[in-house]
């Protein structure tokens, strides 16, 4: 009977073509993120809150922003009017 080793998901993730791969889908939606956020310069605070950290299998896009939920998904302004969000969240998942 066949063995699986139970480290193979680790051994597969250390590949460089695994990790190359995954590094240029984290880049492509990284460039879709940060052409949501690049269309909506106001103060500059969201687009430098922007980060793009990979470490040695894993990779991650965020945003620190303090209002990005407001930002991303809508909010309702002082005077009253619904503010349509950018959505620059589901530009990265798509």
């Amino acid at each position: 009977m066949a063995r699986v080793s139970p480290s193979l998901d680790a051994q597969i993730a250390h590949l460089a073509a695994v990790r190359a791969v995954v590094r240029a889908e984290l880049e492509a939606r990284a460039a879709r993120v940060q052409a949501v956020v690049d269309s909506h310069v106001r103060t500059g605070r969201l687009r430098a809150s922007l980060r793009v950290e990979t470490n040695a299998t894993d990779a991650t896009v965020s945003i620190a922003h303090p209002e990005i939920l407001a930002i991303n998904y809508g909010h309702t302004a002082a005077n009253g009017r619904f503010v349509e969000g950018i959505h620059a969240i589901e530009a990265g998942q798509a």
